[in-house]
């Protein structure tokens, strides 16, 4: 069970213009934090890279993180894609994990850019960004699986 907000505070049931439930803005940034993390722990299991390079996504994470409307995610990525370059071409689980990483932190990113940490969301707007990313992540998956199987 949880504590509803109180009255008259943004994302409240009683707060004017709140319509619903709503997550506080800061939230997503743990979310992004968290979406970092599981793609280099799935790079890391998926592709032969140096423990420099790892560090370099690390801290290109780290920024991302601290600051999601920079282009720190992107640095983020296209060091994650090109520890990818160097995986020989195998295709296992960790290729799986790796995907869902970079298509959350994407996703993540973008919306911590955009809703101010002392600001809330209410949860019906980011329905149809969860809708998208669990229709591309199901197309993603199924190309993964399809590339396993076929290796």
């Amino acid at each position: 069970m949880t504590a509803a907000a109180a009255p008259g505070t943004p994302g409240a049931p009683g707060a004017p213009g709140a319509l619903g439930p709503a997550l506080p803005g800061w939230a997503l940034r743990p979310a992004l934090a968290a979406s970092v993390v599981v793609t280099v722990l799935a790079v890391a299991g998926w592709t032969p890279v140096s423990p420099v390079v790892l560090a370099v996504a690390v801290l290109a994470g780290g920024s991302a993180t601290a600051l999601p409307a920079s282009h720190a995610t992107t640095a983020f990525l296209a060091v994650c894609a090109l520890c990818g370059l160097a995986a020989d071409g195998a295709i296992t689980g960790w290729l799986s994990l790796a995907v869902l990483g970079a298509h959350a932190t994407h996703v993540t990113a973008a919306l911590a850019a955009v809703v101010p940490p002392r600001s809330t969301v209410e949860w019906a707007a980011l329905l149809p960004t969860l809708r998208r990313f669990a229709v591309a992540q199901a197309a993603g998956q199924l190309l993964v699986l399809l590339a396993w199987a076929l290796s």
